[in-house]
């Protein structure tokens, strides 16, 4: 018989880890007519420049709230999501725009919010390490969690 090993998960009160993504922010209309809260994160998996301006694709992952705290639920959906590329004193970094997001059933509106550059656009040493699949990439990949 074969037996495939999942990754334990984490258990709903033990919070997020703080490699887990970007944070982002957004409302929602809850199921009792309130304004709910939205909070979590974006996995990014990659940057896209096109003619038609910047995008970002990745896993975006938030836990809908009332506004008295009561959890909803928690989903998760990927997506390509439209950015500003800003220049700061870190250098370029996306800005994603504020978007509409489904979760749930709910349309949920993300609030705008900015990737560090080191995520979007990594260091020399991580780039070759990720080409070449060795002993390196693995030590780096540990070493970023």
């Amino acid at each position: 018989m074969t037996v495939i090993a999942f990754r334990p998960r984490r258990s709903p009160e033990e919070p997020a880890p703080d490699g887990d993504g970007t944070p982002l922010t957004g409302t929602f209309r809850s199921p009792r007519g309130d304004e709910g809260v939205m909070t979590g994160h974006l996995r990014l998996q990659r940057l896209v420049l096109a003619p038609r301006g910047a995008f970002v694709t990745g896993v975006f992952t938030g836990e809908l709230r009332e506004p008295d705290g009561t959890l909803i639920g928690r989903d998760s959906k990927r997506t390509t999501a439209p950015a500003d590329l800003v220049r700061d004193e870190l250098g370029l970094h996306p800005v994603v725009r504020p978007l509409q997001l489904d979760l749930m059933g709910f349309a949920v509106r993300v609030h705008p919010f900015a990737i560090a550059p080191g995520q979007v656009f990594p260091s020399a040493r991580r780039r070759a390490a990720r080409r070449s699949g060795s002993a390196t990439a693995r030590a780096l990949r540990d070493e970023s969690r």
